[in-house]
């Protein structure tokens, strides 16, 4: 076996180096499309129909999504009074879904590089 330095170069993990690089871009690309789109186009409405439906498959998650809608709903007319429930509203409606988002948006982007 060849000790020279040369020869101790992992090949195998520099390119998995750059693969896991490149699928991170391309879901950071992919995440950037979607928060400046509309949100009218057919592969918006496909995504946000696949979080939906991961999200209402726990029953502590609808009832989550459910009780920080309402609020929001119930602050609508308030004004500056209600204003700071329905930003907590909002972010706890966020931070439920962004990580699923991220995770379906991942997984898609996986699947298209290991094609």
């Amino acid at each position: 076996m060849n000790t020279a330095p040369g020869n101790m170069h992992d090949w195998d993990f520099e390119r998995e180096s750059a693969k896991a690089v490149e699928i991170q871009d391309a879901i950071s690309d992919r995440i950037q499309d979607l928060e400046m789109s509309s949100g009218h186009g057919k592969a918006e409405q496909e995504l946000m129909q696949r979080v939906l439906d991961e999200l209402f498959r726990s029953d502590i998650v609808t009832e989550i999504l459910r009780r920080y809608l309402f609020e929001m709903w119930k602050q609508r007319n308030q004004g500056d009074s209600g204003r700071g429930k329905m930003i907590r509203a909002s972010q706890v409606i966020a931070n439920t879904i962004a990580p699923i988002m991220r995770d379906i948006v991942s997984s898609d982007v996986r699947k298209e590089f290991d094609e």
